[in-house]
């Protein structure tokens, strides 16, 4: 017997024992605590080291503005970009979790949008996970309710199920859907093992929008996303604490399950064709709200009006209407005089360093249920160059949505209650959860 499966073998026997001494879980007390990591860290796979950090910021531009073209199903907003060496990434921020027996270490992009967890698979120039390695790997066949949870499907020659699914810039046309063990280290150093975690898992090394790393751990509102998976064994919740987008390596928690909705403010939580939206009745800066029309917020038969929360987008896109009179408003109150910047990623920039801007009282977003959240200079402005900033607001396309994006978010908790349909928001207090909880596990959570 070869050394490898003599290894493969133990590590199996070992995670079979470890689930025979397992308590019942406690949903009310458990949660699983995770670091996340920006793009642009040196912890990622992404990240540049020739690249300075303002132009990561221009590349942080392009990629929302990307983004968006994906929430809003528009390709034609590809047309004002320039630099196609930017690609469709699915959003900022990465985790690190591994997959199968003997368990591969996966770094996958964090996608709130996404209805499925995506992986890479088989691939010989990526050290990612290769099913036909994984003991505990199993497939999904047409015949499996499972593969009925699918948007779209078809069957392979084999009878196992295959995902149909596209989007701008992004495809798994030739993925298959199967399931397998998945591992999370906490960020308090215990693990987490949760059986049978159904997933895409694409076979074919050809480049897409996710080359460089592993794949998408998607938290959207469907049943195969993960945060759904988990909810048969603790309340669908998650919350997050984005740290300050100037500073790439700065720390950022995710946590999925019970003991983290946090105690803040609470506004209705809305889903828009797959997307998590909010309902937006109002905006001010400082004490004087801005005259926009009711209807610039209300949903129309066209998806005009949405307002979608998303972390895989840096910026904040506005409605036309909207955005007009907020920059009108946020230029006159702060004396702001517009500068001329041929690059196209930008639309309006200033003279000098946005963190001597004075006096200036912030914006207010204006929720429902009574919710205001602050918006002060660091949610809405970027430093681009030396002695020029850039306001991080731009306009929708004509009769898009809006999206209110991670600089929006950043020095929030933000906690999602899918069940009783909620966001709470709790200025800057990091990930303080309720009460420290012990690590959970079984579908299957097991530790």
């Amino acid at each position: 017997m070869s050394i490898h499966i003599i290894i493969t073998t133990l590590a199996l026997l070992l995670i079979l024992g470890s689930a025979l001494d397992l308590t019942p879980f406690q949903a009310q007390q458990r949660s699983i605590h995770l670091s996340l990591f920006h793009r642009d860290s040196s912890l990622s796979p992404l990240h540049n080291n020739q690249e300075r950090s303002y132009g990561n910021v221009r590349s942080s531009f392009l990629r929302s503005k990307i983004r968006l073209a994906y929430l809003l199903n528009q390709e034609s907003i590809f047309d004002d970009l320039q630099g196609g060496d930017v690609e469709a990434e699915h959003g900022e921020y990465l985790v690190k979790f591994s997959i199968g027996t003997p368990p591969v270490e996966t770094i996958a992009v964090v996608d709130m949008a996404n209805e499925l967890v995506l992986t890479r698979c088989n691939n010989q120039t990526l050290h990612i996970f290769d099913s036909s390695n994984s003991l505990t790997y199993k497939n999904i066949t047409c015949n499996s309710s499972d593969c009925d949870l699918l948007t779209n499907w078809a069957c392979d020659s084999s009878n196992r199920c295959s995902i149909v699914y596209g989007s701008p810039g992004f495809s798994h046309t030739n993925s298959l859907l199967g399931s397998d063990v998945f591992m999370f280290e906490s960020s308090n150093g215990s693990t987490f093992v949760i059986d049978d975690v159904i997933f895409g898992c694409k076979y074919y090394p050809e480049s897409t929008s996710y080359t460089q790393y592993g794949g998408i751990l998607g938290l959207g509102f469907h049943n195969l996303s993960l945060i759904m998976q988990m909810s048969s064994i603790t309340e669908p919740k998650f919350t997050y604490c984005l740290g300050n987008h100037n500073d790439p390596e700065a720390e950022n928690r995710l946590v999925l399950g019970n003991g983290v909705f946090l105690e803040g403010q609470t506004t209705p939580l809305n889903v828009i064709n797959g997307r998590y939206g909010l309902v937006l009745e109002g905006i001010s800066v400082g004490s004087q709200r801005l005259k926009i029309p009711p209807q610039v917020f209300q949903r129309g038969r066209r998806g005009e009006g949405e307002v979608i929360i998303d972390t895989g987008t840096m910026l904040t896109f506005l409605a036309a209407d909207a955005y007009d009179r907020l920059v009108e408003e946020l230029e006159g109150q702060l004396g702001l005089d517009m500068e001329e910047w041929p690059d196209p990623p930008y639309h309006r920039c200033y003279k000098g360093n946005m963190h001597h801007i004075n006096k200036f009282q912030g914006v207010i977003l204006h929720f429902a249920r009574g919710v205001n959240v602050l918006m002060d200079v660091g949610n809405l402005f970027l430093q681009v160059e030396d002695g020029l900033f850039c306001l991080g607001v731009l306009p929708s396309p004509a009769g898009g949505a809006s999206v209110l994006g991670s600089l929006f978010q950043q020095s929030y908790s933000v906690g999602y209650h899918l069940r009783d349909m909620l966001v709470s928001y709790v200025w800057n207090t990091g990930m303080r959860a309720s009460h420290e909880v012990e690590p959970v596990l079984s579908r299957n959570i097991r530790y």
